[in-house]
């Protein structure tokens, strides 16, 4: 059981009446291998504050737990006046396109594409099949080294480092500011780098 309600709590921040924060709870077939689909969206939901979060918070992890899905937190804060434009631009091309049933999950969609987080985050993702080796086999000087050299990056972006350690079910999410991507590549070409993925709020 992974549970990450009480880190990523400490990150939200609501600095105007229309941001919010998107999360979605998954059932996925790697974990249900009876489902027909490789992925079923249970909810989508909108955290419009700390209380609106510690509300929902029970009722997500009932619902993960019921339904063995798990729920993913988008750590980048989206807001609705900004989505305006983009939800928009869809709606006219879903019409223009005869699609119109994909009015349905529109506004989904668009939230889950467009973040306005002036504090922007990304995710280094760690699974420890990557730092884990034939000649390093606790992976603890490598892992250690990645830290460092983020932590490093983001100095040198002149931003103020952050470094969020989020446990997921194969290693960690290491929850980080923007920074030289370039150059982290050339030292770990196998280690992932998101710029707006989700990270594990809940997994039984």
């Amino acid at each position: 059981m992974i549970n990450n309600t009480e880190k990523i709590r400490e990150m939200l921040f609501f600095n105007d009446k229309d941001d919010f924060y998107f999360l979605q709870i998954l059932k996925r077939r790697k974990d249900n291998p009876d489902l027909e689909k490789d992925m079923v969206v249970i909810d989508n939901i909108y955290i419009n504050s700390l209380e609106s979060y510690d509300k929902r918070i029970p009722h997500v992890i009932e619902l993960c737990n019921i339904e063995n899905a798990r729920a993913y937190f988008r750590v980048n804060k989206r807001n609705y006046a900004k989505l305006g434009p983009h939800m928009l631009k869809r709606v006219v091309d879903i019409v223009f396109t005869e699609n119109c049933r994909a009015l349905r999950s529109c506004f989904d969609s668009v939230a889950g594409e467009f973040h306005s987080d002036p504090d922007k985050k990304w995710i280094i993702d760690i699974d420890w099949i990557d730092v884990i080796t034939p000649t390093n086999l606790d992976g603890k000087y490598l892992y250690e080294k990645v830290v460092h050299d983020a932590t490093a990056l983001q100095f040198e972006a002149k931003r103020e480092p952050l470094m969020i350690k989020i446990p997921t079910k194969n290693g960690e999410h290491l929850i980080t500011r923007p920074f030289n991507l370039q150059k982290f590549k050339e030292k770990y070409p196998t280690i992932d780098c998101h710029k707006d993925n989700p990270t594990i709020l809940y997994c039984p």
